[in-house]
């Protein structure tokens, strides 16, 4: 369950979007016997000894803690039809997670789905509820994939229930990703909506060889204490994402930055974002806190990080995020070595 894709662009589903739309082939792959199915109650998702469930139709027939939820999953299925709140997101990849001996006969029956359950369960000391973000520091890449995947969609469907234009209900469609409204004078078609966020590091080189090169990392004041991250915030209209670093480090820093370079992405969906990364750099030294959304913000060497990180005085962004990974990106750069490998004082 913890192989990796070999580059970013690969991914743990094949997400088919070319047969959303063929309805009757969608409930043929929900209802076969090798189909995955993800529940979701109240924004959490079920979850057995800590671990995302991934359930198959005959378990649900048969867990005693989906009593209420079996009569329209029943119904479904004789009518081969999806069951309420159902989302298909596509055909596990089953070569990146399971090893080859465990392979079913036909892989590409191994569809996923995700239901969003109208009914309560029957919580007992099997069963738990757990929220995307806890979940998420504790899964494998698929699972970590698969939750932000299904959680971003989930969240979209609750948060549009009504026509942006003309303000009638709207239903699901298009096996999830789309919803209609259901006014015969509208018919309007509403397509998910992603928040693009800039994420970066902010740069600055050392002065002469006896000094060292330094990154910027700020912290809220909602944050854990001791928790610094780099910087980020939201793309506006009308800008680019260059100009939208350009702009959040002068805006939250007082910093003017050059060489704004592309470092990667990350979905985040908390609801709706996009994390899109980058590395910039700056000659200025002095800090400003100008917009106030900042609690702290400081420079530190690699050196500085090690140390503080090995007294407990500073704590890096969670490894689950991007912003590990930027920040993780210029430790290397600088010393050769992980963040991981820096070890507290009392360990």
């Amino acid at each position: 369950m913890n192989k990796r894709p070999d580059s970013a662009n690969e991914t743990y589903i094949n997400r088919f979007g070319e047969i959303r739309e063929d309805s009757q082939q969608i409930s043929e792959f929900f209802h076969d016997i090798s189909c995955k199915i993800i529940l979701v109650y109240k924004g959490r998702f079920v979850c057995e000894s800590s671990q995302l469930k991934l359930f198959q139709s005959s378990e649900i027939q048969e867990s005693s803690y989906l009593q209420e939820f079996r009569p329209s999953f029943t119904q479904a299925e004789k009518e081969k039809q999806l069951p309420t709140n159902s989302i298909y997101l596509g055909n596990i990849k089953l070569e990146q997670i399971e090893p080859e001996d465990s392979k079913p006969e036909n892989p590409d029956s191994n569809h996923l789905f995700v239901v969003s359950l109208d009914h309560s369960i029957t919580i007992n000391e099997k069963v738990e509820l757990i929220d995307s973000r806890t979940l998420a520091f504790s899964s494998p890449p698929f699972v970590l994939e698969t939750i932000f995947y299904a959680q971003g969609l989930i969240s979209w469907h609750f948060s549009h229930q009504f026509c942006a234009k003309c303000g009638s209900q709207t239903q699901m469609s298009h096996s999830g990703h789309s919803r209609q409204c259901l006014s015969k004078k509208c018919e309007k078609q509403h397509f998910p909506r992603i928040e693009p966020a800039v994420i970066f590091s902010i740069c600055r080189k050392a002065n002469d060889e006896q000094s060292e090169d330094k990154i910027l990392l700020a912290r809220q004041s909602s944050w854990p204490e001791k928790r610094y991250s780099v910087i980020a915030g939201f793309a506006e209209h009308g800008e680019s994402l260059e100009q939208s670093v350009a702009r959040e480090a002068y805006e939250e820093v007082g910093l003017r930055v050059t060489n704004v370079q592309y470092y990667g992405s990350q979905p985040w969906p908390f609801p709706a974002s996009l994390m899109i990364g980058f590395s910039c750099e700056t000659t200025d030294e002095e800090i400003r806190l100008i917009d106030n959304e900042l609690e702290s913000a400081k420079w530190f060497s690699a050196s500085e990080i090690k140390h503080q990180i090995e007294s407990g005085e500073l704590l890096a962004p969670f490894s689950i995020s991007i912003s590990w990974k930027i920040l993780e990106h210029w430790y290397q750069q600088q010393t050769g070595q992980s963040i991981k490998s820096i070890k507290k004082l009392d360990e």
